[in-house]
């Protein structure tokens, strides 16, 4: 017999946002084109888009590529898997992988609220990475 997980109605409210977001980001693609852009079933799509099921880690990654949402989406979508997962959006959980001293520097921040002026420093700081990023080489 199955595994049977109870989630929670807050937990199926967002599961289903996402999907309807999902959907909407779709636009004019068929629900088959892009269950076959990202690899699954059209049944699958299907199901994550109808809120039954929320899209696992390669699945959102993919998802997201494909329909390269808004700003404001994109971040709506990412606040709304991490809630049903509890991690970090893929994007997120590979840069942390690839940058693995970054884990220690992170634990620093363990039981603390960033304020909204750090937020913007720490986002500033990273954002100077990323305009460093051309042309640089490993020393």
């Amino acid at each position: 017999m199955p595994n049977i997980v109870a989630v929670d109605q807050q937990a199926k409210d967002m599961i289903i946002e996402l999907g309807m977001l999902i959907r909407e980001c779709r636009g004019t693609i068929s629900q088959s084109q892009l269950a076959k852009r990202v690899g699954l079933p059209r049944s699958n799509m299907k199901y994550i888009e109808d809120g039954v099921n929320a899209p696992t880690a390669e699945v959102y990654d993919k998802l997201i590529k494909e329909l390269k949402p808004d700003w404001q989406t994109r971040r709506r979508m990412d606040c709304l898997y991490m809630a049903i997962r509890k991690v970090p959006p893929p994007d997120i959980c590979r840069t942390i992988t690839q940058n693995k001293d970054l884990v220690d520097a992170m634990r620093k921040l363990e039981d603390c609220n960033l304020t909204p002026d750090q937020i913007k420093s720490v986002a500033a700081l990273f954002a100077s990475f990323q305009e460093n990023r051309e042309g640089e080489t490993l020393k």
